[in-house]
C-alpha cells in the first residue's frame, strides 16, 4: 500500500468533520458526544480487541517509546528556550512546550498505522506494539504536560502532579491496553460472537475518531501569538521527527518499528493540549492555533514520515 492510499483516508475524514461542523450539519454538542463516544467507548474497545487478540507485543515496543521520549524530552526543553528567545512571558513557556511534544498519538497516528500494517507480514505485532507504545507515550504526556504547564506557574508540587497521575489511572485507553494484554497473557479466548461485536464496534473507532477531530479544529480560531504557534508547530512536525529518526538510525531500528516512531513523532499537537492549558492557566491562544496549524502542516509531516520508512 502506498504512502497516498495510506494518508488519504485519514485526509478525507478530517476534511469530512471540518466539512459537516462548519455547514452545521453536525453541531458543537454532537461533536462532543460523538468525542465522548470515541473515547470511553470505541477506541477502548478497539485497543483492547487489538491487544488480546493480535498476540504481545513485539521487543521492539520499549524501544520505540525510549527512542519517542527521548525526543519528546529534547522538544519540550527546546520549546520552553524558543519561548524565551522570542520574548514570550513564561506563564506561556510551558505551553509551547506542551505543544511542541504532545501528539495526537490515538486519533490520528494509530488510524494511520493501522492502514499502513494492513496486510503487512507481522503485521498484527507490530500494530500491537504501536498500541502499547501510544499507550505509554500517553500516560507520559499528561504527567510532562502537568510538569511544564506548572513550572511556568512556578507552581510545581507534589500535590499539582496529582492530576497528571490521576489522568493516567483513569484513562480509557490505558486501561483496555492492559487489560488487553493481560487478557492475551493468561490465554485467554474471546467467544467469537463477542469477538465479532467488540471488532464491529471498534471498527468505528477510526473513522469517528478521526470525524471529531476535523469538527473539533471547526470550533478553534487561531489566537494572536503566532511566533508561539509557530515555535511549536516547527518543533512538533520538524525537529521532533528529526530527532526521532536520526536515534533510530544510530541505534539500528527495523523499517516497521521506524515507521512507529516516525509517524508518532509526525503527529499534529493533540487537541488534549488546549484542555490541560485551559485548565492550569496556560496560554489557550498558543494551545488553540497550535493543534489547528500541526493538523494542517501534518499533511506535509506525516507522508514525508511514512517515505522516510518505505522499503
Amino acid at each position: 500500500m502506498g504512502v497516498f492510499e495510506i494518508i488519504s483516508p485519514i485526509l478525507i475524514l478530517v476534511l469530512l468533520g471540518v466539512s459537516l461542523a462548519r455547514w452545521h450539519f453536525l453541531g458543537a454538542a454532537f461533536m462532543g458526544d460523538l468525542n465522548r463516544l470515541t473515547f470511553w467507548v470505541a477506541l477502548p474497545v478497539a485497543l483492547f480487541r487489538a491487544t488480546a487478540v493480535s498476540g504481545d507485543p513485539g521487543p521492539e515496543a520499549a524501544g520505540i517509546y525510549c527512542v519517542v521520549l527521548c525526543a519528546t524530552l529534547v522538544a519540550a526543553i527546546a520549546g520552553w528556550l524558543a519561548s524565551s528567545f522570542i520574548g514570550l512571558p513564561l506563564s506561556s513557556h510551558g505551553t509551547v512546550a506542551q505543544s511542541a511534544f504532545r501528539g495526537n498519538l490515538a486519533y490520528i497516528g494509530l488510524p494511520l498505522l493501522s492502514y499502513a500494517f494492513q496486510n503487512k507480514p507481522a503485521g498484527s505485532a507490530y500494530f500491537a506494539s504501536a498500541v502499547v507504545t501510544m499507550a505509554s507515550l500517553t500516560a507520559t504526556y499528561n504527567v510532562l504536560a502537568v510538569i511544564v504547564l506548572q513550572t511556568s506557574r512556578h507552581q510545581l508540587s507534589w500535590e499539582s502532579l496529582k492530576p497528571g497521575f490521576r489522568a493516567i489511572i483513569t484513562n480509557p485507553l490505558l486501561i483496555s491496553c492492559s487489560g488487553g494484554l493481560l487478557f492475551h497473557a493468561a490465554h485467554l479466548k474471546l467467544p467469537p460472537f463477542v469477538d465479532r461485536t467488540l471488532e464491529t464496534l471498534g471498527s468505528a473507532a477510526v473513522p469517528m475518531a478521526l470525524l471529531c477531530i476535523g469538527g473539533s479544529i471547526a470550533f478553534i480560531k487561531l489566537g494572536k501569538n503566532t511566533k508561539g504557534m509557530a515555535a511549536a508547530v516547527i518543533l512538533k512536525l520538524a525537529i521532533l521527527p528529526a530527532i526521532v529518526f536520526l536515534i533510530g538510525k544510530l541505534t539500528g531500528f527495523d523499517l516497521a518499528s521506524l515507521r512507529i516512531a516516525m509517524v508518532f513523532a509526525a503527529c499534529p499537537t493533540a487537541a488534549a493540549s488546549f484542555i490541560m492549558a485551559r485548565q492550569m492557566n496556560g496560554d489557550e491562544s498558543v494551545a488553540s492555533g497550535s493543534i489547528v496549524l500541526s493538523t494542517i502542516f501534518s499533511v506535509i509531516s506525516l507522508p514525508l514520515a511514512l517515505l522516510w520508512t518505505s522499503p
